[in-house]
C-alpha cells in the first residue's frame, strides 16, 4: 500500500501528465491535426484486411489523439478484433507487419507520429484458459490458415486514390517535408578528351 501511495502522491505533485490524450471524436486543438492521419489509418487497415481475405466487420479501429510534453502530436491505434479470434490470434504479427508495411508506402514518416500500436479482443465467448505450463516448450501444429476473399477492383482504386490524397495531405501539413526539385532532363556530356573536328571530305 505504501508504493501506491507514493505513485499517487507523486503523480499529485507534478500537477499533471506529461502527455495529454484526446479523444479521436472530440473536437480539440488536436483533432484536426491529426484528422489526415487518423483517416490514414482507418483506409490502409481496411485495404490490409481486404488485401488478406480477412472479412470486413473482424477488426475495428480507435485512434487517440495525443500531444507529447515537447508539443509533438501523434495518435495510438488499437485494434479491436471483434470476429474470426481464434484464428486471427496467430496471425497477429504477420498482420501487423504487413500494415506497417503498408502505411510506410504512402506516409513514409509514420512511424514519427504513430506512437504505439495495441491490440483488444473482444467477444470471446469460450475461454479456453491458460494452458500447461509445459505446452510451451512442446512442438505445435501450424495454425489453419485465414480463407482469402475475394477482392473488387473497383474498390480497390477508391481506396488506394484515398491513400494518395491523405498522403498528399499529411505531407502539406508535415513541416519537414522533402523539397523536390522538378524534374529535367538528362544531359549527356561527351567524355573528355573525345573532341571530333567537322567532317572533311576525302582527298584523292
Amino acid at each position: 500500500m505504501s508504493l501506491l501511495r507514493k505513485l499517487f502522491s507523486d503523480k499529485s505533485a507534478t500537477g499533471g501528465a506529461t502527455t495529454q490524450f484526446q479523444d479521436s471524436d472530440s473536437g480539440n486543438a488536436a483533432g484536426p491535426r491529426d484528422t489526415p492521419r487518423r483517416e490514414l489509418v482507418h483506409v490502409v487497415l481496411r485495404d490490409t484486411m481486404r488485401r488478406h481475405g480477412i472479412p470486413s466487420d473482424w477488426i475495428d479501429c480507435r485512434v487517440l489523439s495525443v500531444v507529447s510534453r515537447s508539443s509533438a502530436s501523434g495518435v495510438h491505434v488499437t485494434f479491436i478484433v471483434r470476429g474470426g479470434q481464434d484464428r486471427l490470434l496467430a496471425y497477429v504479427p504477420a498482420f501487423q507487419s504487413s500494415f506497417w508495411d503498408a502505411i510506410r508506402q504512402f506516409e513514409p514518416r509514420a512511424r514519427d507520429w504513430l506512437f504505439s500500436l495495441s491490440w483488444q479482443f473482444d467477444g470471446m465467448a469460450r475461454n479456453p484458459g491458460m494452458p500447461d505450463p509445459a505446452s510451451w516448450t512442446a512442438a505445435s501444429g501450424a495454425p489453419a490458415p485465414v480463407a482469402p476473399g475475394p477482392v473488387p477492383q473497383d474498390e480497390l482504386q477508391e481506396d488506394l486514390q484515398a491513400l494518395f490524397a491523405i498522403r498528399d495531405a499529411v505531407l502539406r501539413e508535415s513541416p519537414q517535408a522533402p523539397n523536390f526539385e522538378a524534374t529535367q532532363p538528362l544531359r549527356r556530356e561527351p567524355p573528355a578528351g573525345s573532341s571530333f573536328d567537322a567532317t572533311q571530305p576525302l582527298k584523292r
